[in-house]
């Protein structure tokens, strides 16, 4: 894998983490519960006199109050999917990414949520040899899996024997697709 994409997607990890917004309401919440404290002390105060326990009793019901808040707070949540939202999202990462622990950290799994099963297997064992990005090669096996059910009649039609025909002939217009590009290059 690229080091230097790796340290680009923990950015965007830890970004994401550090920029995630509490979107309860408890800052409302805290700043009408420290203003009703204020004015409970400042009765107090007047009431009994002593300033001094005022400020001790306002001090104590403000730290339970923050306690209970903590605890009753739900945890803050990340939209996987807008981690990666500055790079094109998930299925713009190189395809060799989609097996890679940091990519599936940054939004991946939710990415490839709609895909079934026996198309991320296919494209698991077909992604360290595509030139492309994720979306090309989710592409690619789906379409690959189309040809060989309309027009590969094939011998074994158990769901692995179709699996490994798909494999082959995707793989196959990998290898053809690499070998334009090289002679378009050269």
């Amino acid at each position: 894998m690229n080091p230097m994409l790796d340290s680009v997607i923990q950015k965007y990890i830890d970004e994401a983490r550090r920029d995630a917004c509490d979107t309860t309401g408890n800052t409302g919440t805290l700043t009408g519960g420290g203003l009703v404290l204020v004015a409970f002390g400042i009765v107090l105060s007047i009431g009994t006199g002593n300033p001094i326990l005022a400020i001790f009793v306002m001090i104590v019901l403000a730290l339970a109050g923050l306690a209970w808040t903590g605890v009753k707070a739900p945890p803050l949540k990340l939209d996987p999917l807008q981690i990666l939202a500055p790079m094109g999202g998930a299925g713009n990462l190189p395809a060799g990414y989609l097996v890679h622990p940091l990519a599936w950290k940054a939004g991946l799994p939710e990415y490839v949520k709609g895909v079934p099963e026996r198309r991320m297997r296919m494209a698991v064992e077909l992604c360290r040899k595509h030139p492309g990005a994720v979306t090309d090669l989710l592409r690619l096996v789906e379409r690959s899996e189309r040809w060989v059910a309309d027009v590969k009649p094939g011998k074994d039609f158990s769901p692995e024997g179709r699996e490994a025909e798909v494999v082959r002939f995707a793989a196959h217009l990998i290898d053809e697709q690499v070998r334009k590009v090289a002679r378009a290059a050269a």
